[in-house]
């Protein structure tokens, strides 16, 4: 995994380095003091920590400037600020998570490895007054609206029903069907349907599938507010080996348009 921090306050740089480092060995990190310095850094990164405000630029036109140069990256906003409106309107902008500089360690840590993890942050008073705050999701027809949060055991109405792999289980299974958790995790990086397609190696039309019925579990209706939900509940990638039981349905749906993998 390769990252890429880019603040200029050497010594705030160096110790959240220095954290990421520690919290995985393998990770790759790199860093740049400016925005100029950061674009000409030859990618991919998979993760890139921005500051809010850097000599060259601030705000929403780094932020900008970095996803066009660096589309592959997931990119998180660093900021001493701690203002809700400024992290929807970053989050608005292809902000992939939010990390206040104020943090106290704990919080940072845990911030770090969802990161590293490939979930996302964001502070607890940004998800306070964020979006779709009161909206649910979306059981099948003829079923009971469950709660956010809420336990379903498996062998339920629910699960009988197959909507339980859209909620929280007390065997702590992911909330969504695997393919449809990769799709969604990697919109809400920032990337767009033809990328996801290409990395997950499925038609475009199967992808819009995925995010369709992934939107509808969780109740939101774009992106901004598939940020917001997927930092409210956690999510996280699913393991490799949930992967692979969604494959032979994908493969089903793509074979009409004869979808081969990348050459390696």
């Amino acid at each position: 995994m390769r990252a890429l921090l880019i603040d200029d306050h050497l010594m705030f740089s160096q110790s959240l380095r220095f954290l990421l480092e520690d919290l995985d060995p393998t990770l790759s990190c790199e860093s740049a003091a400016s925005i100029a310095d950061a674009v000409a850094r030859p990618g991919p990164f998979d993760l890139i920590l921005l500051d809010y405000r850097l000599p060259d630029s601030d705000g929403t036109t780094g932020l900008t400037r970095v996803l066009q140069a660096h589309e592959e990256a997931s990119v998180v906003m660093l900021s001493g600020e701690e203002d809700p409106a400024l992290v929807l309107a970053l989050v608005d902008a292809g902000a992939a998570g939010f990390v206040p500089k104020s943090a106290d360690m704990d919080t940072l840590l845990t911030a770090l490895r969802t990161m590293l993890a490939g979930g996302v942050y964001l502070p607890a008073f940004a998800l306070a007054n964020g979006p779709c705050l009161s909206r649910q999701p979306t059981p099948p027809q003829g079923w009971a609206q469950p709660t956010l949060g809420s336990v379903v055991p498996r062998g339920t109405g629910f699960a009988d029903s197959g909507f339980a792999d859209h909620l929280p289980c007390t065997d702590g299974a992911i909330i969504l069907p695997p393919r449809q958790l990769e799709c969604l995790l990697r919109l809400v990086q920032g990337k767009p349907n033809k990328a996801i397609a290409r990395e997950l190696h499925l038609a475009d039309s199967t992808v819009k599938s995925h995010l369709s019925a992934a939107f509808r579990a969780l109740g939101v209706t774009n992106r901004t507010e598939a940020v917001f939900k997927a930092a409210r509940l956690g999510l996280l990638p699913p393991h490799p080996d949930a992967m692979d039981a969604d494959a032979d349905a994908d493969a089903d749906a793509d074979s009409d348009t004869h979808l081969q993998p990348n050459a390696a």
